[in-house]
């Protein structure tokens, strides 16, 4: 019972000095290959990608950075060169300056050198197993993404890494027991310390937050993972880890610790679902491989502790002159700041959903707060129908309320030395109108006014009682940046709410269309006579004609918009304000999509028809529905009747067609492998295309809607539900029909007729 306490002791101390290592050290040679790059000029993160991606201490810190930055898609952030391609260049500049250096461990204990194996010795391994984890990765039935294979393997002994940057001399007598009994490091580790270091790496890697799979990986490789893997699938990249493990050390790379006998080939073949052939090959290359991988991790560079110290010196130096220009801008930024703070909470409140007006109420509200001003009154002259205009009104303690104005008799919104340029007037008499609607106080002769541009173009006008007009020169800049920003926000607004309601109309006079058109077929059916209607245009030309005028509102406004958010992005070195332009580009740029769905459905190119194999048309439609869903390969299953013959049609066109309904099926699935059947057969005049699912499945109402523009059974803002109606129109194009059967859980078929003819 003594033994089995002083054991658990023993390893609850080495879990919490584990607990309180903050990064895995490196030798003085990887040291120095980093220092060189960051002493060299403008530090990018990619220019270390090749030593991070060979040293398992720098791996395992990078990676952990991302994860708690969430630099990319969580299913990337196991590949360092990806996430270095997103991090940015100072947080990795920190990570490596933090990261400590066994310089001065080497240089105490110079003449006994407990250190065994060396470090070298263990990155060699760790190295070794991660390249040949990801040969395994790609070979092995069923296969694993090689770079999480690598990663995994890189980070493998991370806890042996530990044990010695906590217990150097503890570790260098484990590994002689180890050597001289023939044993697993694991195995004798667990004897004298009552862990060992797969659990340890295990404790670090839940710590650091590594992937999840890398974690297991850590954890299960000396564990009987080919048994875990048959009940947990995420264990077979423990396996490919397992196997790589003894395939390096019989092939010599490297030190791991252990000396127990390396499994042979055929059991390890059997455990990867690999011929013994395939690892007898990747064993003989894997030494090149290796040697030609750690070249960049300098381990051969004579006396690398006194030039790591020589580096740290020059590092030392130019990180006090950067501190002091750093000082030296901060104290000229420290003016802006206050600045920087009304622009940055005004923009984390705008929102795609929020309404121009309630836009411009927030600001006017901020703008009073802020530059301390009396009453504000902010109006939306670019929001003008029928002479009326929203407007803000905040009053002297803050109250504020939306209201409606009317624009004056006589005169304009605007006045003319604002329409195009920024300049800040005194108001006098031209607001007179404007107080005559409201009922505020509102000092006229404190009163100034000035506009709020987009692209050259007055979005609105801000009326305010400067309450210290003496000082109008010291705020003329910030007002000019605050009213640019308010400009460029309200007018991404403004167009998105004109787009709605052109998106609402358009729905509306193509329903109507439709409801034209149906009670002309009951009118046919029924043996009556359709009689033409007064001043209604057929549906399509209704359509051109309303896609045109979308298209001349919205094209112009919305690329100004676009392109002057990116450029200001580009140049802003602010990462909340890039995002938010960022995000009104991005906004600007899906409206715009809008904008060419509806021409593109309103007046698409005249078909081209000419004779074209269906089997042809099939592929490519499979190929750019994957394109289209991510579905890539798709699980397609196609069935072609022998005496089919080619149709005449404009392939690009129902190419077109047919991917968007193979799309809708792929993605009525939850899981986008779902089968999508195809079938083509001949009928007298034509040929008939079907395509089924077993997926969700469509009500019989969301059915009627399906192949109308913008209508989509998914939740608000993730289609704009043109794929069915797009490819209605296109099959119409091309003397084609289209119908839809489908019931809820039980799957769709979409019939398609093609003429030959």
């Amino acid at each position: 019972m003594a033994q089995k306490y002083v054991d658990a002791t023993a390893s609850r101390k080495v879990e919490l000095a584990i607990g309180e290592l903050g990064l895995l050290s490196v030798p003085p040679c990887v040291a120095v290959q980093y220092l060189s790059k960051l002493l060299a000029g403008r530090f990018a993160p990619a220019s270390v990608a090749d030593l991070v991606e060979c040293e398992p201490a720098l791996a395992a810190a990078i990676l952990s950075l991302a994860q708690r930055l969430a630099a990319g898609p969580a299913s990337q952030r196991h590949a360092v060169r990806l996430v270095l391609d997103r991090l940015d260049a100072d947080a990795v500049r920190n990570v490596l300056l933090q990261t400590e250096v066994t310089a001065g461990f080497e240089i105490e204990f110079a003449g006994e050198q407990p250190a065994w194996p060396s470090r070298k010795d263990l990155i060699l391994h760790s190295l070794a197993v991660a390249c040949c984890a990801r040969r395994l990765a790609t070979a092995a039935e069923p296969a694993v993404e090689p770079n999480l294979a690598y990663a995994a393997g890189l980070l493998h002994d991370i806890g042996k890494l530990a044990l010695q940057d906590i217990m150097p001399k503890s570790l260098a007598t484990i590994t002689k027991e180890a050597e001289a009994t023939r044993a697993s490091l694991h195995k004798i580790e667990y004897r004298h310390l009552g862990t060992h270091h797969a659990l340890l790496g295990k404790q670090l890697a839940q710590r650091w937050r590594l992937p999840e799979p890398v974690k297991l990986a850590i954890w299960l490789h000396h564990r009987n993972a080919s048994v875990l893997a048959d009940s947990v699938p995420e264990a077979r990249l423990a396996v490919l880890v397992q196997a790589a493990d003894h395939l390096a050390r019989q092939a010599n790379i490297g030190l791991s610790g252990s000396f127990d006998e390396p499994q042979p080939l055929e059991a390890l073949a059997d455990s990867v679902g690999v011929a013994p052939e395939v690892l007898w090959q990747i064993g003989e290359e894997l030494p090149v491989e290796v040697r030609r991988k750690s070249a960049c991790l300098g381990l051969e560079i004579p006396q690398a502790t006194a030039r790591y110290c020589d580096l740290i010196q020059a590092t030392a130096a130019q990180l006090s002159r950067t501190h002091a220009q750093l000082a030296s801008q901060d104290r000229s930024l420290q003016t802006a700041s206050s600045f920087l703070d009304f622009a940055q909470e005004f923009l984390r409140g705008v929102r795609a959903d929020v309404a121009a007006i309630d836009i411009a109420e927030d600001f006017a509200k901020r703008w009073q707060r802020f530059f301390q001003t009396g009453t504000v009154c902010l109006y939306l002259t670019a929001g003008a129908h029928n002479g009326v205009v929203d407007a803000a009104i905040v009053e002297a303690l803050g109250h504020s309320r939306k209201t409606v104005i009317r624009a004056p008799q006589e005169g304009s919104l605007l006045p003319k030395s604002i329409a195009g340029r920024f300049a800040l007037l005194e108001a006098q008499d031209q607001i007179d109108w404007l107080l005559e609607q409201l009922d505020v106080e509102f000092n006229s002769g404190q009163a100034r006014l000035l506009p709020l541009l987009s692209d050259g173009q007055a979005i609105g006008v801000l009326a305010f009682e400067l309450n210290y007009p003496n000082d109008v020169s010291l705020f003329a800049e910030r007002f000019e940046r605050a009213a640019v920003m308010a400009g460029t926000v309200l007018s991404l607004a403004l167009t998105r709410e004109s787009q709605e309601r052109w998106a609402e109309r358009f729905a509306q006079a193509d329903g109507e269309a439709r409801r034209t058109e149906d009670r002309g077929q009951r009118a046919e059916g029924s043996g009556g006579v359709r009689q033409p209607l007064v001043e209604v245009l057929p549906p399509v030309e209704a359509l051109a004609e309303m896609a045109a005028g979308v298209a001349h509102e919205l094209n112009n406004p919305l690329s100004v918009i676009a392109g002057r958010a990116q450029l200001l992005a580009q140049a802003e070195s602010d990462g909340q304000k890039r995002h938010v332009l960022d995000v009104i580009h991005e906004s600007a740029c899906e409206a715009a999509g809008v904008v060419d769905d509806l021409m593109s459905y309103a007046e698409p190119a005249p078909p081209r028809p000419a004779r074209t194999p269906i089997s042809q048309i099939i592929d490519e439609s499979i190929q750019l529905a994957g394109h289209k869903t991510g579905a890539e390969p798709v699980h397609a299953q196609v069935h072609i009747a022998p005496e089919v013959k080619d149709v005449q049609v404009d392939s690009a066109q129902v190419v077109v067609a047919l991917a968007n309904i193979i799309a809708n099926s792929i993605e009525s699935y939850a899981d986008p492998a779902g089968l999508v059947k195809i079938a083509a057969e001949p009928q007298r005049e034509g040929l008939r295309l079907q395509v089924s699912d077993l997926g969700c499945g469509m009500e019989e109402a969301t059915v009627r809607k399906a192949t109308g523009p913008f209508f989509s059974a998914k939740p608000a803002g993730r289609k704009r539900g043109m794929g069915l109606a797009y490819a209605s129109r296109l099959i119409r194009l091309n003397r084609g029909t289209l119908e839809i059967e489908s019931q809820p859980q039980h799957g769709t078929t979409v019939t398609i007729t093609l003429p030959y003819a």
